[in-house]
């Protein structure tokens, strides 16, 4: 489903998107995704884009309506937008950004390697469990708890906690994280894993501060998972 109001950026979508087993349908407004959103029609999608400013409204409030409501893969496209609105959008939970202009072939990419991604978490049904100082972490249900307190975790959240467990008590890099997390090659002009992290530390330490620490900063490379006391599971989810 694209959510854009600029009719010149959905015909190029149509006419370069060369994957003929993909259906691409359009709104144009906040008024209309709001229906779409609180319909039966949001279970069918395999991935939103949605402008992030549209005539009517903002299309951060959009996504924040449709990620309150499924975990269906949303990547928003933005005309302007500097680090702190990339860093908007991922807190309200996008799964990824892009910039006008960009390569209709590389957005197609993006969107199948999240589909990709969804299809194969909810296939395998996955159930590893471990903690984190003193915090359970469930990635299939996409928690963390300790104490009777709980918080949620995003899909890429869990994403990104299970690539620094599979490292756990060794450096892991940043570009082995956006490979295996966000399915996509390290930039370093993007921020997009520092704003993850920075959540991740806030949620661990909302539950336990004695384990808010865990994740560590290794400068240059990445980070480090440290202090994991216990692992529930028959093995690791990636190889």
């Amino acid at each position: 489903m694209i959510i854009e109001d600029q009719r010149d950026v959905i015909d190029m979508l149509r006419l370069n998107w060369s994957d003929s087993r993909d259906r691409l349908d359009c709104i144009t407004s906040v008024r209309q995704a709001n229906r779409f959103i609180h319909s039966n029609e949001l279970t069918a999608y395999d991935c939103i884009l949605i402008d992030v400013n549209l005539t009517d409204g903002s299309g951060l409030e959009v996504l924040r309506e449709a990620r309150s409501r499924s975990d269906v893969p949303i990547i928003m496209i933005s005309g302007a937008g500097d680090a702190d609105s990339r860093a908007d959008a991922i807190s309200v939970g996008a799964d990824d950004y892009v910039m006008k202009p960009f390569s209709v072939k590389e957005l197609r990419a993006r969107v199948h390697r999240l589909h990709e991604a969804r299809i194969g978490r909810n296939a395998l049904q996955q159930s590893v469990a471990f903690k984190i100082g003193n915090i359970d972490c469930d990635i299939g249900r996409l928690s963390m708890n300790f104490g009777g307190a709980s918080r949620p975790l995003t899909a890429l959240e869990g994403r990104i906690l299970q690539v620094l467990y599979n490292s756990a008590g060794e450096d892991c890099p940043k570009s082995s994280i956006a490979r295996r997390a966000l399915f996509r090659e390290y930039d370093p002009r993007d921020k997009t894993i520092d704003v993850y992290i920075n959540r991740l530390r806030s949620k661990l330490a909302e539950l336990d501060a004695a384990s808010g620490g865990a994740i560590k900063t290794i400068r240059g490379v990445g980070y480090r998972l440290s202090d994991i006391l216990q692992k529930r599971g028959s093995k690791k989810p990636y190889a």
